[in-house]
């Protein structure tokens, strides 16, 4: 039985369940602090560490900080929304295509876990495109810079998201057609 024959009906519990651990995560969001998001921020500051060769110090009240390029990596940074934005879309694509309910269980922990790879990607992309646009602008857009950031953080944000979208729907739709061609 396929998708295009059952509808999304079948689904509906699935969509529940998906949009009850997004809630649930959402609502703990607002209750977390750094150490919370620990498991986003630190291997974020490590890889960007590693692509601007900067040592971060870390601080529980406001992450990690890196001196020389002036910038600290806080809970706003974490990629939290992100994160669980991603599961939402990772949840929806798997659930579109999966026919067993063992698949389609198993696919709202698999998205959980690719948007937090994805997440971690992102947040560091995002963070170095952030550090080189900033010393690009600093001088001739210095009371900008907040807002540079955030243009920064959107594209790179949403670019992350539309082409993982895009890859994820393209070898779903691949592996469908081929198990009933």
């Amino acid at each position: 039985m396929n998708h295009k024959k059952t509808g999304y009906r079948g689904n509906i519990p699935y969509y529940l369940a998906a949009i009850a651990i997004f809630v649930l995560l959402k609502i703990g969001y607002a209750f977390a602090d750094i150490n919370d998001l620990a498991f986003l921020l630190k291997p974020t500051a490590k890889f960007v560490g590693l692509l601007t060769g900067s040592q971060a110090v870390y601080s529980p009240d406001h992450g990690y900080y890196y001196e020389n390029l002036n910038i600290a990596i806080e809970k706003s940074c974490s990629g939290f929304n992100f994160w669980i934005l991603g599961f939402l879309v990772f949840s929806y694509l798997g659930l579109k295509y999966f026919d067993k309910h063992l698949h389609k269980i198993l696919t709202l922990p698999t998205a959980l876990i690719f948007a937090y790879l994805l997440t971690v990607f992102s947040n560091t992309s995002r963070i170095f495109a952030s550090v080189i646009v900033r010393n690009q602008t600093i001088t001739i857009f210095p009371d900008k810079q907040y807002l540079i950031h955030e243009i920064v953080s959107i594209i790179t944000n949403l670019s992350f998201l539309i082409l993982a979208y895009c890859l994820i729907e393209f070898l779903l739709k691949r592996r469908y057609h081929a198990k009933f061609t």
